[in-house]
């Protein structure tokens, strides 16, 4: 089974830099113009799993026009903490936010919402709920629209070959092809697809 990660497109937020884990925002018009852009250039899917979103469900209805959806909790963005909303620019004199980024991706003993393990293991455990659901219908490709960090997280995990955290960075509207080893447990990367150069 082929599974298509793909990052949402472009808001606000990502334009200002912020962090707008479990904000609940639309994409900008350049997220909706760079879906439209990169849309022709996916492979067609039968069905999409998805984060809760609003900017998740925007892209997938760009990408993949009248392909039924089936929204996955666990597909959601990290919890940023006190620092949902915020850019770099509003945080760099704050002592937290230097422990936290000093610390990334693990950040695990500060108080600051999810750390990077967390998000991974929950995104896993979508991951597990679209296998089997994309099984049990019979589904050959599956598009799935989540968020950067999270799928970064599931990558850095079960992502074949293997690369750290950062190595699995996808722009807004990209991602990668990829197909289910159901022996090894491992999604191994085929290509990477869509993105900003669309």
């Amino acid at each position: 089974m082929e599974l298509i990660l793909i990052r949402h497109g472009t808001t606000q937020g990502n334009l200002e830099r912020r962090f707008v884990g479990l904000l609940d925002v639309p994409l900008a018009p350049q997220g909706e113009e760079l879906a439209r852009r990169v849309s022709p250039d996916l492979l067609p899917v039968e069905h999409i799993y998805r984060s809760p979103l609003m900017r998740c469900r925007q892209t997938a209805e760009l990408l993949w026009p009248g392909v039924a959806q089936t929204v996955i909790p666990e597909l959601r963005e990290t919890d940023f903490g006190p620092f949902e909303g915020k850019n770099h620019e509003e945080l760099k004199d704050d002592p937290l936010y230097q422990a936290w980024i000093s610390d990334r991706p693990n950040f695990a003993d500060l108080p600051v919402g999810e750390s990077g393990e967390a998000c991974a293991r929950r995104a896993r455990a979508g991951l597990d709920k679209v296998l089997a659901d994309a099984e049990a219908n019979g589904f050959q490709r599956v598009g799935v629209v989540s968020h950067g960090g999270t799928l970064m997280g599931l990558l850095a995990h079960v992502g074949v070959p293997e690369r750290d955290y950062y190595g699995w960075m996808c722009p807004n509207c990209g991602g990668f092809r990829t197909e289910w080893l159901p022996e090894e447990g491992k999604l191994k990367v085929l290509e990477p697809v869509g993105g900003e150069g669309k």
